[in-house]
């Protein structure tokens, strides 16, 4: 709790003063805020973020009051995550590891912005606790229905991340012979129906079909393909471009992107860690997870976004509802 307090208070005091509306934020508050044009909707994007600043929005145009909110609801949602792994790791260890992963520019960053990255965060890391509760305990009741809720709200905000994350904990339920069981996969299946049900009827309603949405979605993102983007993420890890597309530019502050080799080397020695004490399965998880999640961004991505901040100027709406 007093983690995830500091995060808030760290946003209010650090980030969200003068952080005004990015191009994507405006794009999907304006969805749901009176009186302005809603900006052209893409087909990569999902309905969740502007459903999660909705009620905001409709009581106020104030950006100020927008980072504050989402402040709120992101510190909130850093202790949701890390309560249910209370079963499975010590408090204090939780209480770190939510130190270590709040405590990064980028996750700040995001915490009052009105775009879906944190969030995928947040409910992916509740799905994977949720997932392990379910399959080392069969008598906890509440793990299924938890971990329901937690792939559809991620398949609310990204449903190909919600694949991807999934993809490691169906293996284990076929895998691994004291996980297999029907009910759990069946879970797993159901929470990605359930979040991805609303963007498999506007890809019908509006695009055509389900292919008809991702060939339009690739095209956006140029492409998705081959393409190894370790290099890109690096020379934006030090927060100085919106988007790096093409990547081109220098890798200008190496010591701000540290902390990206260090946490891989600290995953992995807890893992080693978890090994020695005969826990493998549930460090390990975790990490296949979080690699499974990456892959696309490191592999099929032409480009790098991680900082996608607002440069010092007010956003006006365009004069046209549907203006690109």
């Amino acid at each position: 709790m007093a983690v995830a307090l500091a995060f808030t208070l760290s946003q209010l005091l650090f980030v969200a003063p003068g952080l005004h509306l990015g191009w994507d934020e405006s794009v999907y508050v304006s969805q749901v805020a009176p009186h302005i044009p809603s900006a052209y909707f893409s087909a990569p994007r999902a309905r969740s973020v502007p459903v999660l600043v909705a009620p905001l929005a409709a009581l106020t145009s104030s950006t100020l009051a927008l980072r504050i909110y989402l402040a709120v609801l992101s510190g909130g949602a850093l202790f949701l995550a890390l309560w249910v792994w209370r079963r499975l790791r010590p408090v204090p260890v939780l209480a770190r590891a939510g130190v270590l992963f709040a405590g990064l520019w980028i996750t700040q960053l995001y915490g009052p912005q009105a775009m879906p990255n944190l969030w995928v965060a947040f409910a992916g890391l509740a799905a994977v606790g949720c997932f392990l509760r379910a399959a080392q305990d069969r008598a906890d009741r509440s793990a299924l229905p938890q971990l329901t809720c937690a792939l559809a709200s991620v398949a609310l905000f990204r449903p190909s991340d919600a694949v991807w994350l999934t993809l490691p904990m169906a293996a284990a339920t076929l895998l691994v012979p004291h996980w297999r069981r029907p009910a759990l996969l069946a879970v797993i299946v159901a929470g990605l129906a359930l979040g991805g049900a609303p963007r498999v009827i506007e890809a019908y309603a509006s695009y055509g079909g389900i292919a008809a949405r991702l060939n339009r979605s690739s095209a956006i993102e140029g492409g998705i393909g081959w393409h190894l983007a370790v290099g890109d993420i690096l020379r934006t890890m030090d927060g100085g471009t919106i988007l790096c597309r093409p990547c081109t530019r220098a890798w200008q502050h190496p010591g701000a992107s540290v902390w990206w080799f260090v946490l891989p080397l600290a995953a992995a020695s807890g893992v080693l860690a978890a090994a020695r004490a005969r826990r493998l399965a549930t460090a390990l998880i975790p990490v296949l997870c979080g690699l499974s999640v990456a892959l696309p961004y490191l592999l099929l991505i032409d480009y790098a976004a991680p900082a996608s901040y607002s440069p010092p100027t007010p956003w006006r709406p365009s004069r046209s509802p549907t203006a690109p």
